[in-house]
């Protein structure tokens, strides 16, 4: 069937949800999308009225949309508006709700799955401050669809303890167990030990708890691989004795036996799964070629055969159809690509028809029927975060069941632009720009650089902080400098103890570039960035005072020294190997790289934010940065909320944090005359 030919009998109605949705309790109801969008068909002005901040600020009111196996439900996480989540199941036969299994106010459904065609099981986490969104727990409930048989399967609230504090354990999934529909394996082990624990993995029963211990793994921390029978067969873990060395062992018979030890500098190879036939492993192999290529691997025979291979960026994933055979590869070399593999399969000729249907997004399927007539897809965009349709694989059927945030409207988004730069060494640094209006500028800019900061990456992609402030008259530019994960093992490498040096150096590059083409004037620039990006931030300033007239610290961190002694980092062996390794140790060197003592070269005011239950980056670094200034008698704002994390999560904290932004902004680079309607042009 030709591509023109789906498209034309594509019907993108809608799923009746409206109605549906509109029966829940304490739901906030939105009218659901009608018609499917194509970022390539929308008119090209729009004359929009500015979205209320507070749209930006919410919680996603949908979430983690899934069929059953039959088909017959689907299941949704639901968000009300006493902050309450419920897991919703709609009967697709007649479009109305069979159950709302409502939970309480402090718990949030991490994940679910339908472990056979009656019964979901629940993994709960809980906002606990290490990071800005609930967190893994071990706590796991199950419960049919009609709402009977509702069962703590495992964790405290099976054992009374309802105490939840910074010493909790973390079970994940492994295997679903598809031909025994009372049981399935998991992943348990304890997240806070200083050496790590031993990953025990466990044969769990849904509908009464009861537990058999499978296996342990060899190493410590480790992460566990089953087969598509459910055969435990692989464990990856890093050893802090070794540098953070990736080590892989093999279960065979009873006994684990190393596969392979690879120190990441010198590149390594990562298990994704098995063929359908179990005989062969597909990995990612990146010691020959930089960024990461796929494999077929024959662990007895170590000989691999080459599938897929991009010069510039990692395999970002890959799709991987029920029986287990691959389908496609996903890239993010500037907009997303999707590269099928296999079209003869049934299950890639249906998901290549979505990702047809639906270019311009980013396309991933969450679910299908046992029969492959039915799928759920969630699409994202750099103008949406989320949307859910159903897609039936035989009529050609899309329809449109939700969009997880219905306050933004997609043509009132900016779209995200990628660049390429050529920084001062040669180097290329790749680049997203987000403009408040389609004029070529000088717009009023805020450099944001991104967190973490190895092995994470900007993408193409909705940001509610650049969309926030593009709606407000803002150029928000992103950048992935150097020592950013997703573009090889030398790029990443090659950021190690480079913090406010090269890495510096390639955002005020690709500022400097921002400037030069005339995005933004230069007496009209500010920087943004949380965690490592504060970092950045405070460094940007610091080393180039007259670029950025004003700076946004948010839960950053200020004094590298601090590192190796508050936060959840240094409590662990790895850790701590990560940090010299990536920071350095050398005192006199962290010194000459830390916000907070070289504050004497800083001419820009500075906005502190901080969460005061931050466990990654303890509050100890602001309180620093804030003596600092205040010795110096340098210009601060300061905005502290005791309940937030390594970010804030609450709708009303965000919403407080993007006003206040916004008149920081506006008091240093913004344009007063600007109207209160703008012009948007998509």
């Amino acid at each position: 069937m030709s591509n023109a030919r789906i498209r034309g009998r594509f019907d993108c109605g809608k799923l009746s949800l409206r109605n549906v949705l509109s029966k829940l309790p304490h739901v906030r109801v939105q009218a659901v999308v009608v018609s499917l969008v194509i970022a390539s068909i929308l008119p090209a002005t729009v004359i929009a009225q500015q979205i209320p901040l507070d749209e930006f600020a919410k919680l996603p009111l949908y979430d983690d949309i899934k069929i059953s196996p039959t088909g017959k439900f689907l299941a949704a996480t639901v968000l009300g508006n006493d902050d309450r989540q419920s897991l919703v199941f709609m009967d697709l036969r007649t479009n109305e709700v069979a159950t709302v299994i409502q939970g309480r106010k402090r718990d949030r459904i991490v994940n679910y799955i339908w472990a056979n065609d009656e019964r979901v099981v629940i993994w709960l986490g809980r906002k606990v401050g290490t990071l800005d969104s609930p967190v893994e727990t071990d706590m796991v409930t199950a419960v049919n669809w009609d709402g009977k048989k509702r069962e703590w399967l495992l964790g405290s609230q099976k054992e009374g303890n309802v105490a939840f504090n910074r010493e909790f354990r973390v079970a994940r999934l492994l295997h679903r167990l598809p031909e025994d529909d009372e049981n399935i394996l998991i992943t348990i082990r304890d997240a806070t030990q200083r050496n790590g624990s031993f990953t025990e993995i466990l044969k769990l029963n849904i509908y009464n708890g009861l537990t058999r211990k499978v296996d342990t793994a060899p190493m410590r921390g480790a992460d566990v691989i089953a087969d598509n029978d459910g055969n435990v067969r692989l464990s990856i873990a890093q050893d802090p004795d070794k540098d953070n060395a990736v080590v892989v062992h093999e279960l065979r018979g009873l006994e684990w036996h190393l596969l392979g030890e690879y120190d990441s500098r010198e590149g390594e190879v990562t298990p994704i799964g098995y063929t359908p036939d179990n005989s062969l492993l597909y990995v990612f192999d990146n010691r020959e070629t930089d960024t990461d290529a796929l494999y077929l691997f024959n662990t007895d025979s170590k000989e691999k055969e080459l599938l897929y291979h991009h010069e510039i960026v990692d395999i970002d994933d890959v799709q991987l159809a029920p029986d287990g055979e691959l389908v496609g590869i996903y890239l993010e070399p500037d907009y997303p690509k999707y590269v099928p593999f296999n079209p003869e399969h049934p299950y890639s000729k249906s998901l290549a028809a979505v990702q047809d249907a639906l270019r311009g997004n980013r396309v991933r399927p969450t679910s299908v029927t046992r029969d492959g007539k039915y799928a759920v897809i969630r699409a994202t965009s750099d103008r949406l975060p989320a949307r859910y349709f159903l897609f039936d694989t035989e009529d050609m059927r899309l329809s449109t069941i939700v969009s997880v945030m219905p306050g933004l409207e997609e043509e009132k988004m900016r779209p995200v632009e990628p660049y390429a730069v050529r920084v001062r060494d040669g180097k290329t640094i790749y680049a997203y720009l987000t403009k408040p209006d389609d004029s070529n500028g000088p717009f009023p800019m805020v450099v944001m650089p991104h967190g973490g900061p190895h092995g994470v990456r900007d993408y193409w992609a909705f940001d509610s902080y650049a969309q926030m402030m593009a709606s407000r008259g803002y150029a928000v530019l992103q950048m992935n400098f150097r020592g950013s994960g997703g573009y090889g093992r030398s790029f990443e490498y090659e950021g190690y103890r480079q913090w406010g040096t090269t890495m510096q150096d390639d955002v005020t590059d690709v500022t400097r570039w921002a400037i030069d083409s005339g995005i933004a004037p230069e007496d009209g620039v500010c920087i943004f960035g949380g965690s490592y990006g504060g970092y950045a931030a405070m460094m940007g300033a610091i080393r180039e005072p007259d670029l950025y007239q004003c700076v946004i610290a948010y839960v950053g961190v200020y004094d590298l020294e601090l590192m190796f002694k508050k936060g959840d980092i240094p409590t662990r062996r790895t850790g701590l190997v990560y940090l010299r390794q990536a920071v350095g140790e050398d005192e006199e060197d962290l010194r000459a790289r830390s916000p907070v003592h070289n504050l004497d070269k800083l001419k820009a005011p500075v906005f502190i934010v901080h969460g005061g239950e931050d466990f990654r980056v303890d509050i100890a670094h602001a309180h620093e940065l804030r003596k600092g200034l205040e010795e110096l008698d340098k210009p601060y704002e300061w905005m502290v909320k005791v309940n937030e994390g390594h970010g804030f999560y609450r709708p009303e904290n965000r919403l407080e944090l993007f006003e206040r932004m916004l008149t920081f902004l506006d008091d240093h680079i913004g344009d007063a005359t600007a109207d209160e309607e703008t012009l948007v042009q998509n």
